[in-house]
């Protein structure tokens, strides 16, 4: 191989090279975030610990909820998907044992006019002086007819294999159902005796937990917490954009310095030189105002800006109320960047959108997506309930640019 040679496959073969390293990059980059944000979480969590009032002692008792329903939810997905898989293996193995019947009636005819023909009769014309040609054109039939006999018992053993290896797997992930079907109604019971902990603590402490999400200061304190935790989730996704965006510009510079090695011209590489954002997708956030769905249905309860019960507070997002167990929507494409308790907000859930835009689902009964996540529009994210020691059931949504409250209303349709 010339010089030559070497230079154009090197040139060919770097972007192919240099693709692989920025994948590998891209997935480190992504796990170095999930690692960050869950530090945080646990931070934010350690935080609030030694500060212990009545509502806390919901804690343990709404996330062993929460992960109870997530559980049924993926026990009920993998029983659906074994149910289908039962039925498509029941499904083949009756259309296999409907060939077999099929090739056994064809090969029984085959057999009841090769005996009723018989080799012998074929010799007995021989010595009776019947013509040769005749009787060589029988013998070479009844040799075909042989043949397509083997053939048919061959493939009537084939079907036979592939009928009781059908069977089996039918078997197989029927017993797999049952197991299934045990472990959820052992989910089921351990839910329902973690809502039976629930009924007794909010029984128990019922009056103190009203009376505090009552008081200004509780709520005030509550609400700043909230926005001291979107400030930092905003920051670390900064950050994490800037090391995106620092990774893309080495990147470049490598190709532009290859590219000058094999002395080939190529076009240069483009470097965003934009503000980055920490999480893209093929619609910038802020081009979807006006065309967004709320995350459930259900009736609003309050408007943006107006005051709370007993004044001091404004609402900053929406409650709408819904029926416990209503599905929580994604609003848009997103990734999770905190989903954890969170002390007056119960089970919380935060999705990054770009361009400094979050959205908030507050509240629920459970948690169904986990930091680091990616989400589309509609994704099914949490259940509704009333968590940290909500007395309505319902939904708390806020969305937030910058860590600064926007009305939602204005965003959907």
């Amino acid at each position: 191989m010339n010089i030559r040679t070497y230079l154009v496959l090197l040139a060919l073969a770097w972007p192919l090279s240099a693709a692989a390293n920025q994948a590998d990059l891209k997935k480190s980059e992504l796990d170095a975030l999930k690692r960050r944000l869950q530090t945080l979480q646990q931070e934010f969590r350690s935080t609030q610990a030694h500060r212990k009032e009545a509502v806390d002692e919901l804690r343990e008792s709404e996330q062993a909820i929460s992960a109870a329903v997530s559980q049924l939810r993926q026990l009920d997905t993998e029983r659906q998907r074994t149910q289908h898989d039962v039925q498509a293996l029941t499904e083949q193995a009756d259309a296999v044992a409907a060939r077999i019947r099929q090739q056994q009636n064809h090969l029984a005819q085959a057999l009841k006019g090769a005996h009723q023909r018989g080799q012998g009769g074929v010799l007995k014309r021989i010595l009776d002086g019947a013509d040769p040609n005749q009787t060589a054109r029988e013998l070479r039939y009844l040799a075909h007819l042989s043949r397509a006999q083997h053939d048919m018992i061959d493939a009537l053993r084939a079907d036979q294999a592939q009928l009781l290896a059908l069977r089996e797997a039918a078997a197989q992930k029927t017993d797999q159902l049952s197991q299934l079907q045990a472990a959820r109604e052992a989910e089921q019971k351990q839910l329902l005796a973690d809502k039976r902990a629930r009924e007794q603590v909010l029984q128990k402490l019922s009056v103190q937990i009203q009376q505090q999400r009552r008081e200004i200061t509780t709520l005030q304190r509550d609400e700043r917490n909230l926005t001291q935790l979107v400030e930092r989730l905003n920051r670390l996704m900064a950050q994490q954009a800037a090391r995106e965006a620092a990774a893309r510009a080495r990147a470049a510079q490598q190709a532009k310095r290859q590219a000058g090695q094999t002395g080939q011209t190529r076009k240069p590489v483009a470097v965003n030189t934009e503000t980055p954002v920490a999480f893209r997708s093929g619609r910038p956030f802020s081009g979807l105002k006006g065309s967004l769905r709320l995350p459930v249905p259900g009736e609003l309860m309050n408007r943006f800006g107006a005051p709370r019960e007993g004044g001091g507070v404004n609402w900053k997002g929406l409650f709408i109320r819904a029926a416990e167990g209503t599905v929580v929507k994604a609003i848009a494409a997103g990734q999770v960047v905190f989903s954890e308790w969170l002390r007056g907000f119960g089970n919380l859930i935060i999705v990054d959108h770009g361009e400094g835009y979050m959205s908030l689902y507050s509240n629920n009964e459970s948690l169904y997506k986990q930091v680091g996540d990616r989400v589309q529009p509609g994704d099914a994210i949490a259940t509704v309930g009333n968590s940290g020691g909500q007395s309505d059931t319902g939904l708390y949504f806020e969305m937030r640019h910058q860590s600064r409250p926007v009305n939602p209303l204005l965003w959907v349709k």
